[in-house]
């Protein structure tokens, strides 16, 4: 899946076409790295991200793929984590970067990998006798 931002003042009609985008002509598309160093916004080994670039040499519109948003987004959580108050950090209104990690993420599919791992967690807890949570609260009455 590929994430589009397109950087305009007017309004952008719903039915677009070429014809849409009269800033876009004559752009040229430049790598993420060009606009963003390492060192603001890294992006992980196999993310993809570009900007379109017009005759003028602004940016109008960025591309992403869904691990390049994340990786993006994630940068910018991180750096909230430590500002903001447990309640305002789970907050749509006041880190709406987190708040979209975690519907992107809940669309995702899970990998093979972290099932596995999951698995394996799940093998360990019942081989060393763990109880779950659910079943405390059933015997206790508290669910």
């Amino acid at each position: 899946m590929v994430y589009f931002f397109l950087m305009t003042k007017k309004k952008v009609p719903q039915k677009r076409s070429s014809s849409s985008y009269p800033a876009l002509k004559g752009g040229k598309l430049y790598p993420w790295t060009k606009f963003a160093p390492k060192s603001v916004f890294p992006l992980e080994r196999g993310s993809r991200a570009g900007v379109v670039v017009d005759a003028a040499g602004t940016p109008r519109l960025f591309i992403f793929d869904t691990r390049a948003l994340l990786d993006i987004l994630s940068e910018i959580d991180e750096k909230l984590v430590d500002t903001l108050s447990h309640e305002a950090y789970a907050s749509k209104e006041t880190n709406p970067a987190g708040w979209l990690i975690d519907e992107l993420e809940s669309k995702l599919p899970l990998s093979e990998a972290y099932a596995d791992k999951l698995r394996d967690a799940l093998k360990e807890a019942e081989e060393k006798g763990w109880v779950p949570l659910s079943k405390i609260e059933h015997e206790l009455e508290l669910a």
